[in-house]
């Protein structure tokens, strides 16, 4: 082998050995950059899901400031002593009518 094959052959490898650390490089980036758009859309759902569940709890927080608000109304006691308590008024008479729901 004479010095020029030798110099082609040396740069042939070379070339090659350049061309397997670019592939190699494209493929670690590939994948580094397919885990951050993977990231990217766990967290883009996650916040989705803490958002909707920020609202439900704003809505559940009105309703119980809401209920906070009647606690010393005398209609409302009176409605909800009705309600969970089963009471009635001195002279009232309760019927009970079966097959009707008592969540009305």
């Amino acid at each position: 082998m004479d010095k020029a094959e030798e110099r082609r052959q040396k740069r042939i490898r070379w070339i090659n050995h350049f061309r397997m650390a670019v592939f190699a490089i494209v493929i670690i980036l590939a994948v580094v950059v397919g885990m951050s758009v993977k990231n990217v859309l766990e967290l883009s759902l996650e916040q989705h899901n803490l958002k909707k569940e920020n609202a439900s709890l704003k809505e559940k927080k009105a309703a119980l400031e809401q209920e906070f608000q009647n606690i010393n109304d005398k209609n409302y006691i009176e409605e909800q002593a009705r309600k969970q308590l089963n009471m009635v008024k001195p002279g009232e008479i309760v019927y009970i009518i079966d097959g009707e729901d008592e969540d009305d």
